[in-house]
């Protein structure tokens, strides 16, 4: 009997971050399916010509048939680290620590934090950063851009912007937000401005610095494209990569991150999940505000709804927060935004330790794994718990950046200067 098709998404051939293997599809419709009803895409607005498309890779999570994935640049950063002409350092965000090991034969969350380095050393690397160092300037900034609001009776609520997908979301369908989204950029756009700023000024030429960056989300291949970022690998594609290079992980000795820019808090590493970049941003901002430490978990908030709220006393300031954990939520919220002033968005649930770039799970499974993940990231122990404590982060500022919000701050870490 002959299974009747049915619609299938529609995928640009210049799409930079998903692409689709024809021989491989089996007209199934789980794509829109996915698109539809996990992702809450609203496709009304769709042209033949034109079809929409957040990047968030959540598709290639549910392909049955591996007929999804996203775009490779894997074999091209190989190449690269091949080329003695060129300076290539790679930065990891902190999702990827926690679900690596997946690909690579280990349990479920293990953190490979300890091993990475040696690993993509091993592979060719001159430099391995952790992506949360620009995680704690992002927070710095984004507080003070916060603070800034409340105090000047500046746009609010104010959004964060470090999601891709979800920034992409609000320009597509919610043009009238423009102005909430915080201009700070992400951590991986703050990481790769200040590697290329600091090698150029050790008087490396532009040209042959290459900043690569391995995420758990396919919609940064898009969003790098407005940044110094060169290269984008998702989580898989470092695993593939780990693969083909035949590395010898049990012959590695355990090793830190190159420290050139300094190793980020307890705070950045929260990024990885939902609440994290909340619960990083009025912890900085209630030091900024209050010239005291906050209280030991003030700001930790469970996430065991697609959208929690909370309330917090700063100073003189009531702050009414909410965290949105999976996009198709955002509508929920709108006809309340003047209750709030500060809002989290994460296209996936979870956030990014469930990013269409991670290993590939079941459905079913999902849910299980991503607590895992979560509980893994939250446990490991630092002694810089919050941004502001970095001493790498506050040098940064005393000598290059002057203070958080400065001009310079602003030309080199914000996506535009007036807000």
């Amino acid at each position: 009997m002959e299974v009747k098709k049915k619609e299938k998404i529609k995928i640009k051939e210049n799409n930079p971050c998903i692409q689709r293997i024809d021989e491989r599809c089996i007209d199934c419709g789980v794509c829109l399916n996915t698109c539809n009803e996990l992702v809450g895409l609203d496709r009304t607005k769709e042209e033949p010509e034109n079809p929409l498309c957040l990047n968030c890779g959540q598709c290639v999570m549910s392909c049955p048939m591996g007929a999804l994935k996203e775009k490779y640049d894997y074999k091209k950063v190989l190449n690269l680290t091949k080329d003695s002409s060129k300076l290539v350092s790679i930065s990891l965000a902190p999702a990827v620590r926690v679900s690596l090991g997946e690909e690579l034969g280990y349990e479920i969350g293990k953190d490979l934090e300890n091993i990475l380095p040696s690993i993509l050393k091993a592979i060719g690397f001159d430099y391995v950063f952790d992506v949360t160092f620009g995680a704690d300037v992002t927070v710095i900034e984004e507080a003070c851009e916060l603070i800034e609001r409340l105090k000047k009776c500046g746009k609010l609520p104010m959004f964060t912007s470090c999601c891709p997908a979800w920034v992409k979301y609000a320009r597509l369908f919610h043009r009238e937000l423009e102005l909430n989204m915080s201009t700070t950029k992400s951590p991986i756009g703050i990481q790769s401005t200040l590697i290329k700023t600091y090698f150029k000024e050790m008087n490396a030429i532009e040209e042959d610095i290459v900043s690569v960056v391995v995420a758990p989300c396919t919609a940064k291949k898009e969003e790098i494209k407005s940044t110094d970022t060169d290269y984008c690998i998702t989580t898989r594609e470092l695993a593939y990569m780990i693969k083909e290079c035949k590395v010898d992980i049990p012959s590695l000795k355990h090793s830190n991150f190159d420290d050139l820019l300094g190793r980020g808090s307890k705070s950045a590493r929260m990024f990885g999940r939902s609440g994290g970049v909340m619960e990083a941003a009025l912890s900085t901002a209630y030091f900024f505000m209050t010239g005291k430490e906050p209280p030991k978990n003030m700001f930790h908030i469970e996430i065991n709804s697609p959208i929690t709220e909370a309330s917090y006393k700063i100073a003189d300031h009531i702050i009414n927060v909410a965290i949105i954990s999976g996009i198709k939520y955002v509508k929920d919220i709108l006809p309340k935004l003047d209750k709030f002033d500060f809002i989290e968005v994460m296209s996936c649930e979870g956030g990014c330790i469930g990013g269409g770039g991670g290993p590939l799970v079941s459905r079913q499974d999902a849910q299980e794994i991503k607590e895992k993940r979560t509980i893994v990231l939250n446990s490991k122990e630092t002694d810089i718990n919050y941004s502001y404590q970095n001493p790498a982060i506050l040098e940064l500022y005393k000598s290059y950046l002057c203070r958080p919000s400065s001009e310079k701050a602003r030309e080199l870490l914000h996506t535009k200067k007036n807000r």
